[in-house]
């Protein structure tokens, strides 16, 4: 497993997404954040969900994350600090759509992490992102 750490941005998918991310136009960051997050989420339950389509999604979920709770390093650390537009509050329905996907067993990310061993680790990192997303969704609703 090529994957250095458990964190959101430590794996070669999700650098893959945010080296797309900083050679975009502004307008087409939100876009690009969208696609990873469907690419996964639209995955059926009981199909494979390949590593390069749950790991850019874990990455885009913080990417929203972060700009939309306002974490500037977050942002800084991914190199997008003047990359990300205002993330609009209905793509965070799309955001735990494609989190709790990704947590499920047919994942191969997920699958990845427990046989390394750090299957926990890795699943409370997503786990909360998608506890904030739910947070973001129900604020946006209530």
């Amino acid at each position: 497993m090529s994957a250095s750490g458990v964190g959101p941005f430590e794996n070669d998918s999700a650098m893959d997404l945010l080296d797309e991310l900083r050679g975009l136009a502004e307008g087409e960051v939100i876009d690009a954040l969208r696609d990873a997050l469907s690419a996964a989420a639209e995955v059926e339950p009981g199909d494979f969900l390949d590593r390069d389509l749950g790991e850019p999604a874990v990455a885009a979920s913080a990417v929203s994350l972060a700009k939309i709770k306002g974490r500037g390093s977050v942002l800084e650390e991914a190199e997008l600090t003047d990359v990300v537009p205002e993330i609009p509050s209905s793509i965070f329905s799309l955001v735990v759509s494609a989190l709790s996907r990704v947590l499920q067993e047919d994942s191969e990310a997920y699958g990845l992490w427990i046989d390394a061993g750090r299957g926990d680790e890795w699943k409370a990192e997503v786990e909360r992102l998608l506890n904030e997303a739910d947070e973001v969704t129900q604020g946006a609703s209530g």
